[in-house]
């Protein structure tokens, strides 16, 4: 199960000295990184300038100052090895946010985190450019340090759309801390701190292969996390699509949340596993088309898990139309109203879960209601709402079975909290959500 990845080449030593002597906020067009200063005539190509707005732009957000620095690493090897666009004025960009561990792979040496653009030159040359150095202190799953990237991002490069694809660790919904130590928390006051590593001596030997909102890592295994309505703050802009490479962010709250902020979100209700997304073929279906083909996008990540076995072949994926999911929150506030009893009174074990071990806060959003719910007219108003708004959606026949997983017998492409198995504080926390504050779930 283990792969070897190669590391990336180190930062020269002349942006180290830049970054940790001034640490200017302001992108140097001096600095150099992996292949050496950028020529000047690629500059005049139009690097950083303005252009009228033709083209598409992608971001990577790879938060991975945690477990994960040598996976989030190797996927951006894998991004260079596929279709690249140009750097001339009118080609579409990709760019990277990277931070990760330093080589040393020390959780108390802390490092910078870096902008970039990455194209392929006329003789087929990868060329990275590096646009902007963060500090050191910098925390990469702060709102403030993604709305501060982002805005750079649309300062930079003016684009006909714009698009971001998150990298990270993530727990849906839930609070900052909970997921780990879901009977320490309590609602109010500051969030409790989350650890990375398991509590009374289990041990998930799955665990390191697993993606399990953003998730930076401190001395003494701190844990700092976004929360989904601070990740939907931070964003500075409606962007055209978000695609999660990260764990159990497939709810209707997460999307619900988003829906001002993208017009499309692609996500996982389960967990996802280190290998994620495929790196190779995305760039070529985000930007070398007139149109984002963000389904592509979707659909590879899940032909790529498909085709493994045993507990490799795990997968689960949706892409949501947010324009179109109000008519979904219509019919749930309805359908909740009506049959709060028995929603509320529902046995967990017969409802599709998303989960494994005892992480039990994500069920499937249909199967809860075809448990609760008589009235067959009430299910197809349901099921057609979920229709309309999901334009893609994909499972696996079962989840990490023999680690703790289940059988996929039911699939909608959307989790939803359960709060028949769930948490008296946590049903506090959830009725901030904008999810619950449309339909009234928790009451």
């Amino acid at each position: 199960m283990t792969r070897l990845y190669e590391i990336l080449k180190v930062v020269s030593a002349a942006l180290f000295a830049l970054v940790f002597a001034a640490c200017e906020p302001d992108f140097d067009f001096n600095t150099e990184f992996e292949h050496g200063r950028i020529p000047d005539e690629d500059r005049q190509a139009g690097v950083r300038q303005p252009n009228e707005e033709s083209r598409n732009l992608l971001l990577l957000y790879s938060a991975g100052f945690n477990n994960l620095s040598s996976y989030l690493s190797q996927d951006i090897e894998d991004l260079k090895r596929g279709w690249l666009p140009g750097s001339s004025r009118n080609d579409d960009v990709l760019l990277v946010y990277s931070h990760k561990l330093s080589r040393s792979g020390s959780y108390s040496e802390k490092t910078p985190s870096y902008l970039y653009r990455i194209w392929r030159d006329a003789s087929g040359q990868v060329v990275s450019d590096t646009l902007k150095a963060y500090c050191k202190d910098t925390l990469s799953v702060s709102p403030t340090q993604m709305n501060r990237v982002l805005t750079d991002v649309r300062d930079m490069f003016p684009a006909r759309t714009y698009g971001m694809i998150f990298s990270s660790h993530a727990t849906g919904y839930l609070p900052a801390g909970f997921y780990n130590n879901p009977n320490k928390y309590v609602y109010g006051g500051s969030a409790p701190l989350a650890r990375l590593s398991s509590e009374g001596g289990f041990v998930d030997p799955y665990a390191h292969m697993v993606k399990s909102i953003g998730v930076q890592q401190e001395p003494g295994l701190i844990v700092r996390e976004m929360e989904i309505a601070d990740f939907a703050d931070a964003i500075p802009f409606r962007m055209d699509y978000i695609l999660f490479d990260a764990c159990l962010m497939g709810g209707v709250e997460v999307a619900y949340e988003l829906k001002d902020k993208t017009r499309l979100v692609g996500f996982s209700p389960a967990e996802v596993l280190v290998e994620g997304l495929d790196y190779s073929t995305l760039a070529s279906h985000l930007l070398d088309n007139d149109e984002p083909d963000v389904r592509s996008v979707c659909e590879d990540y899940f032909l790529q898990y498909d085709k493994k076995s045993g507990p490799d072949r795990s997968a689960t994926i949706t892409l949501v139309d947010c324009d179109r999911i109000e008519p979904l929150a219509q019919v749930c506030e309805g359908l909740f109203e009506k049959y709060r009893d028995r929603i509320n009174s529902l046995s967990y074990r017969r409802v599709q879960p998303y989960f494994r071990y005892e992480y039990h806060w994500f069920y499937d959003l249909y199967d809860i209601i075809v448990e609760a719910v008589a009235e067959q007219p009430e299910l197809e108003s349901l099921e057609a709402a979920m229709d309309d708004c999901i334009v893609y959606k994909a499972a696996t026949p079962s989840f990490m079975l023999g680690y703790g997983g289940f059988e996929v017998e039911r699939y909608s492409g959307l989790s939803m909290y359960l709060p028949a198995h769930g948490n008296v504080e946590l049903n506090k926390f959830y009725k901030t959500l904008s999810w619950n504050i449309r339909t009234g779930l928790v009451k």
